[in-house]
């Protein structure tokens, strides 16, 4: 997308900004912006200092990976004080849309932060498990033409509900140099809230909330517990998937077009 040139000026004092975001993953290469590819962040920042005709630096609540969607991220950005919310939405939305659209965007206090202040984030992974693929589905769903049994996959996810270590869930970040023999972060995460709902017509939702995620854990739980709605393992067995804390025990990894990021909860 081609932008009307910048002509940014020193402005009145900066003020913090909360913007709910959407947006359809698969025009991007991620969220993250990364030279030379397509990124929900460097489009964002670009369009919003073009409007806001100051530089700005973006603050995402989660980082969503090459092809998976959000409707409720949140991003911070500190905009000038005299800046009207309601026209830059509009400026913004216009040359943005259909691929990202901000959603609602608010004045907040400087101490907001959109990752350090959130408390829960909440995913849903759309499967659709049906003989026939719906092309209206296809590019935010995963199509799965095998029946699947729901309350197993149920059982299963039973399993995950708490504060635990998901190793086995995660793809660990790369040490290099002399931090390669360095222990990696914390995979301890509190999960709230998973549940699988039937809406029909060959529609599931798996729908988490957790404190945070770390790197494809929806997806390589969405992995393993479609391994068990398909019989390839047993329900009982998720729990000891967990205690092993291996990536070996989690090798299929859900496809990114059914991910997306919903919500991302604050406190009130």
């Amino acid at each position: 997308m081609s932008q009307p040139e910048q002509n940014f000026t020193n402005g009145p004092a900066l003020r913090r900004v909360r913007l709910r975001v959407a947006y359809h993953g698969a025009a991007f290469r991620g969220f993250v912006i990364n030279e030379g590819i397509s990124s929900v962040e460097g489009l964002l920042t670009d369009v919003i200092s073009t409007v806001a005709r100051h530089r700005v630096h973006i603050d995402v609540a989660g980082r969503t990976d090459a092809g998976v969607h959000a409707w409720g991220q949140v991003v911070h950005v500190d905009l000038a004080d005299t800046a009207d919310l309601d026209r830059l939405v509009f400026s913004v939305n216009s040359l943005l849309d259909p691929d990202i659209v901000i959603r609602k965007c608010e004045w907040v206090t400087q101490e907001f932060d959109a990752r350090h202040s959130a408390l829960w984030r909440q995913y849903r992974y759309t499967v659709l498990n049906a003989p026939v693929n719906n092309p209206f589905l296809a590019a935010t769903s995963w199509h799965i033409r095998r029946p699947l049994s729901v309350p197993l996959m149920q059982l299963a996810t039973d399993s995950i509900i708490g504060l635990h270590d998901f190793s086995s869930f995660c793809r660990q970040p790369q040490q290099s140099g002399v931090n390669r023999n360095a222990e990696g972060p914390s995979m301890m995460r509190r999960v709230h809230v998973a549940q699988w709902h039937d809406q029909g017509n060959g529609i599931l939702t798996f729908d988490i909330r957790a404190n945070a995620f770390c790197h494809q854990m929806v997806r390589s739980i969405v992995g393993t517990l479609v391994d068990v709605g398909l019989g390839r393992r047993k329900a009982g067995e998720m729990s000891g998937v967990l205690r092993a804390m291996s990536r070996l025990n989690t090798p299929h990894i859900a496809p990114p077009q059914g991910l997306c990021l919903m919500e991302v909860g604050y406190p009130t």
